[in-house]
């Protein structure tokens, strides 16, 4: 197999990635991943692609050869396409509509199909250089261990965490770290821009942060990070639960749904706060683009409190958060971001 015609496609300090064409091989065209920094990310990456080949699991790019030594691995390419980035700031609402509930539909069907696949999972990853400690472990680690981030956001804005705060983020760490029924693969950094579309259907890109963890750690995407229109959320929590249902019975349970949905997106709205620093009361800056961080902290906030109106418990986090939310609207006046695709349906 020869390769020919290369194409650079991203050069960052952490991986090289270039698009190369194939003389008499099996597939006209391959992706060739380099990760110079980060290895760890590097071989999640390539465990990942490996594991969903492995069990015909057609999510992303098939996996066909990698060399440690090199860090480096070649992937299937899926050709050109728009990603669910391209949609959403297109001018078709339709479109992106079909795009964000389609992309619900695939990761629901990659969870539904990799559920109580741990154990094979884990013989793809451990027969790389191993990982120090599990994805699912190190996510509930780190919510622990930066609850002093948290006060630390409280204590600029004078307001003090409710009775059992500590305990509730003990609580959503161990589901963090041990899902029960929910554990299955995930992506584990699902952005519209890792989302590309192709004749075959919606495809994921960059499992560099994939692993074994919560399925719902995927769905945050439309249920709390992405602005989007409540109406789509809706429609896409519903695709993705329906899907999952099928091979979950936790997911037909409507109480263990909610307390799902609520318990992720608590951690995520924590994370947010333990990843930006209270200078953001002083200077707002860009989060993503089109989005301030001061709007993605308020957008987090509310969706985090629609999440739980369904749910029961968490009395020390909840009322924190909503009075955490309460200052930071009495301070900030932030426009709602709309993205380019839905702005005629909101005007």
């Amino acid at each position: 197999m020869l390769l020919s015609a290369p194409e650079l496609l991203k050069d960052e300090t952490r991986s090289v990635v270039v698009r190369a064409q194939v003389r008499g091989g099996p597939v006209p065209a391959v992706i060739l991943k380099h990760f110079r920094d980060e290895p760890v990310c590097g071989l999640d990456d390539w465990a990942g692609a490996e594991f969903l080949t492995q069990r015909g699991v057609e999510s992303g790019p098939r996996f066909l050869a990698g060399d440690v030594a090199a860090r480096l691995f070649v992937l299937e390419d899926l050709g050109r396409g728009p990603t669910l980035e391209t949609l959403l700031r297109g001018e078709d609402a339709r479109a992106a509509h079909g795009g964000l509930i389609a992309t619900a539909r695939l990761t629901g069907q990659l969870h539904a199909r990799t559920l109580g696949t741990q154990s094979a999972y884990e013989l793809v990853r451990q027969a790389l250089p191993p990982r120090p400690e599990r994805v699912r472990v190190e996510n509930a680690r780190f919510l622990l261990e930066n609850e002093g981030r948290l006060l630390r956001w409280l204590a600029a804005v004078e307001a003090e965490a409710a009775p059992g705060l500590h305990e509730d983020l003990e609580v959503i760490a161990r589901t963090l770290a041990d899902p029960g029924p929910f554990l299955a693969f995930t992506h584990g950094d699902l952005a519209p821009s890792n989302v590309l579309f192709t004749p075959a259907g919606p495809r994921l890109l960059d499992f560099e942060y994939a692993g074994m963890r919560h399925a719902l750690y995927d769905a945050l995407m439309w249920l709390v990070t992405l602005p989007l229109p409540d109406e789509l959320v809706s429609r896409a929590d519903i695709t993705y639960r329906i899907t999952l249902s099928a091979h979950c019975e936790a997911a037909q349970v409507d109480s263990a749904w909610a307390r799902a949905r609520a318990t992720l997106a608590l951690a995520r709205t924590v994370n947010l706060f333990q990843w930006l620093h209270p200078r953001v009361l002083e200077e707002d800056r860009e989060w993503a683009p089109g989005l301030s961080e001061r709007a993605a902290l308020l957008h987090h906030l509310a969706r985090c409190r629609a999440l739980l109106a369904p749910a029961e418990g968490f009395p020390g986090l909840a009322p924190t958060l909503e009075t955490l939310e309460s200052r930071l609207r009495e301070r900030w006046t932030v426009a709602p971001f709309t993205w380019p695709a839905f702005r005629q349906e909101d005007g």
